[in-house]
């Protein structure tokens, strides 16, 4: 049974909420789903660019990105090729909120490491001994028996989706699974990109996705020499003393550091489209605050009226934080209660002046409609 030993520290305690501030930052800032989509393939070719460096392939960059969406006969040209199909799978999952099984991760690394002309099939465990690095050298490192991988990996898999790790937090849970997924090294070869990959997507499946727009190979990149340092946690190279009951503190206090520094750099990313788009807004939309766009978006787009518990729902807040929002939008002229005469609004509808803003949208979509998705 796995059980990982951990404390969250004052410096762990701090980056987690500057990982909560930049989530805020990039759910509520507005931008155009076109800016967003571009957003999100930058980040997508650059995970794919900097994962296949930090695993040793020579491709420069510029190669790399010719290569991204054709298949190849050469083999570091085919593992950036397959590294971005890998990645498309994960996408695919996430929108049918496929949980992180053993299943998803043997085709997620059959993807992986799939040679030219053939389809992509279910990846078992490794059936040998394998080695990271070379005997005597800085970064040694023996795994687990192959013997002992499936147990270790199925016990991994069930602590991940266990009902007593929900209270644990996201991006904790996510550095502790990285760290014992490279442990076990259940693979003869692409185990670091399979491992930061069901990462990245326990991150977007636990509501800190960034809108698909941070790159986590980012910080490793930077970082490469202190990333193997820390995975090892001065332990002896060997599994069986002391890695199979390690404190993994020292370890998260640099994952979490990591990723607080890459999620940040998505937000001031974000930030900056978002204000330069407000430069040329309608002035009406441009004095609308993030709930506010989303409340109006749904009333130009899907529905006259919302009703206070459609708002609730819609702008996740308590039935409390609605009822003074209403208040507070009623008194600025943004909406007014679809029922004048009734004694308690229960239902909304936009404002003279913003139904009428609405309307020039809804019949000139192209020039519009974009500040608001």
């Amino acid at each position: 049974m796995f059980i990982p030993k951990y404390s969250i520290t004052d410096s762990i305690a701090r980056r987690l909420m500057d990982i909560q501030r930049a989530s805020v930052v990039v759910d509520l800032l507005p931008l155009p789903a076109s800016i967003l989509d571009l957003l999100k393939k930058e980040s997508m070719e650059k995970t794919v660019i900097l994962s296949t460096k930090i695993e040793g392939n020579t491709l420069d960059e510029a190669t790399k990105r010719k290569v991204l969406y054709q298949t190849s006969n050469d083999n570091e040209e085919q593992e950036v090729y397959n590294l971005m199909k890998a990645l498309e799978y994960l996408d695919e999952a996430e929108k049918r909120q496929l949980p992180v099984t053993e299943e998803l991760i043997k085709k997620l690394h059959a993807i992986i490491r799939i040679s030219h002309g053939r389809r992509p099939r279910v990846s078992e465990y490794r059936e040998e001994q394998n080695q990271v690095g070379s005997r005597n050298a800085s970064g040694f490192y023996l795994p687990p028996e192959w013997q002992d991988v499936p147990v270790l990996m199925e016990d991994l898999v069930a602590w991940v989706n266990s009902p007593e790790t929900y209270s644990v937090p996201v991006p904790i849970k996510a550095g502790i699974f990285m760290w014992q997924f490279l442990t076990i090294h259940p693979y003869l070869d692409g185990n670091g990109r399979t491992a930061r990959m069901i990462t990245t997507y326990l991150l977007r499946r636990g509501g800190y996705g960034l809108k698909g727009l941070f790159v986590l190979e980012n910080f490793y990149d930077r970082n490469l020499s202190e990333y193997y340092r820390r995975l090892q946690l001065g332990l002896h190279h060997n599994y069986y003393f002391g890695r199979n009951d390690a404190d993994l503190t020292p370890w998260l206090e640099f994952f979490i550091d990591g990723l607080a520094e890459v999620f940040q750099e998505a937000a001031a990313i974000v930030t900056e489209k978002s204000a330069q788009m407000t430069k040329i807004e309608p002035d009406l939309i441009r004095k609308l605050d993030p709930q506010q766009r989303m409340v109006f978006a749904q009333l130009t787009f899907k529905q006259d009226t919302l009703t206070t518990s459609e708002m609730r729902d819609l702008l996740r807040l308590s039935d409390r934080s609605i009822r003074e929002k209403v208040s507070h939008w009623r008194e600025e002229g943004f909406i007014e209660p679809r029922d004048q005469d009734a004694k308690r609004v229960r239902s909304v509808k936009l404002s003279a002046e913003y139904e009428k803003l609405a309307q020039d949208i809804r019949s000139a979509p192209d020039k519009f409609a974009h500040f608001l998705k």
